[in-house]
């Protein structure tokens, strides 16, 4: 009897491994269904937990050959796909490797080969990898020491539960106000709230001089279009208000999320101040000066590619009605709707990325989004496809979000110090100051006496 349990167990242990390496591997098309939820179950832990499962595998399999689940037909089975699972895993592992260089040669690609150079050498410091495979082992271990985690700050008066944002403050004193970015997480606009995605982003950058916003916004079904972009735009009016509070220079934001959080930020990015987008608050300033979406639903009218499924779905869950009853409502929300809204000064750079293997959003829908924003939108766009990547890869701590990460650091930064410049400001340096400089820079922490170039 327990022979047989061994055996089984080591079989269905087996066949999950599998799974996870399967669908690590193999591309989906990516669209919305039952079937793309139940896969990218498999295939996000498969390609980002990739280090953590091999491991797992070994275990188990050891465990196993152990209590003699070789003895029997159904062991050896088992066995053999758990040889399987980890060398699928191993692979899964390799193929991330080359993350860093994809994103390194777009970056050259569209900024100049000397991209780097532009970074001003006082920020050059925090440049370094990120590399941390111990924490590729504990995935959900995101705090940082050197990071205070400020918790459920209401962005707005009599705040409703999802109306909520994270400060991730470097602990390290700085000798001015730090750049911000604000992160908005994903979920379909119906789940997912702060301090769960983005955070090995989220957290790195805040460990090396950004002070970092993470903020909820309501969610549907209880909320309806247009409340979600209302929120973001209240949550980026806040972070204007009370960024210099904590440390934050509140002139330079940089938004990001993913997946409708990459929808939500590319169109509060392109409808920046659009007084229609902002009851009760039309006066506050809405800007950011720079946007980076990573897998986002970008085409909600499907004019890139025509899915009734979406739209049957959005009409029933997220905007009051069907489309053709709100027909000026739903084209409010599509981000491309406002590609031509800004003039060249006021349009921030886009760093739009997308993986190959996204389960939940076409690549194409990406394609035509990065296209678009190549032929009709004034400001500078970046376009990188990550091979192998899919939806929800910046999760977790894995090889690939750490080098996805150490290349957006690099584009942030380059961003900063190209704002900076335009601004006639000088960069706050990369390193704390001395004792001496730190009394003399405290009372030049705001904006206003932010040191100019001469």
């Amino acid at each position: 009897m327990a022979q047989a349990i061994v055996s089984w167990t080591t079989l269905v242990l087996g066949v999950f491994g599998v799974l996870f390496a399967w669908c690590a591997l193999k591309s989906r098309h990516g669209t919305i269904d039952k079937l793309s939820m139940w896969y990218l179950g498999f295939a996000l832990p498969g390609s980002e937990l990739s280090t953590l499962l091999a491991t797992l595998g070994v275990v188990f399999a050891a465990a196993a050959w152990a209590l003699d689940a070789q003895a029997g037909t159904v062991g050896q089975i088992g066995l053999v796909l758990h040889a399987l699972a980890v060398i699928g895993l191993l692979v899964a592992i390799w193929l991330a490797r080359g993350t860093g260089g994809v994103i390194d040669g777009a970056l050259r690609q569209a900024l100049g080969h000397d991209y780097l150079q532009e970074i001003a050498p006082e920020r050059r410091a925090l440049l370094h990898p990120r590399l941390a495979p111990l924490r590729w082992w504990t995935p959900f271990s995101y705090r940082r020491p050197e990071v205070e985690w400020i918790r459920a700050i209401p962005y707005v008066e009599n705040a409703h539960a999802q109306q909520k944002l994270d400060l991730m403050v470097p602990r390290t004193p700085a000798a001015g106000p730090r750049p911000v970015l604000l992160n908005i997480h994903g979920g379909g606009w119906m789940i997912g709230n702060r301090g769960t995605q983005a955070m090995p982003l989220q957290m790195h950058m805040a460990a090396n001089g950004w002070l970092v916003v993470d903020a909820d916004y309501r969610l549907s079904p209880a909320a309806r279009m247009p409340d979600h972009i209302v929120d973001v735009k209240r949550a980026i009016a806040w972070t204007r208000a009370h960024a210099a509070e904590h440390g934050g220079d509140p002139r330079f934001i940089a938004i990001t999320g993913g997946s409708a959080g990459g929808h939500l930020v590319a169109l509060a990015g392109l409808s920046a101040n659009e007084a229609s987008l902002q009851p009760g608050f039309e006066q506050a300033d809405t800007s950011v000066q720079v946007v980076v979406p990573y897998y986002g639903k970008f085409d909600v009218l499907g004019e890139a590619r025509p899915d009734p499924t979406m739209e049957e779905f959005m009409g029933r869950s997220i905007f009051p009605g069907p489309r053709a009853e709100h027909e000026a409502l739903w084209r409010a929300m599509q981000p491309t709707t406002h590609l031509q809204r800004l003039g060249k000064d006021a349009a921030p750079p886009f760093f739009v990325l997308h993986g190959t293997n996204d389960v939940l959003i076409p690549l194409d829908e990406a394609r035509w989004f990065a296209q678009r924003l190549r032929q009709d939108y004034a400001g500078e766009s970046v376009y990188v496809e990550l091979p192998h990547a899919n939806h929800g890869f910046d999760v977790f701590n894995s090889l690939r979000a750490d080098l996805t990460v150490e290349m957006m650091q690099r584009y942030l930064e380059l961003q900063y110090t190209r704002w900076c410049r335009r601004q006639g400001l000088l960069p706050t340096p990369a390193l704390a100051p001395s004792p001496a400089a730190t009394t003399t820079a405290a009372a030049a922490a705001t904006p206003a006496a932010a040191a100019r170039l001469a």
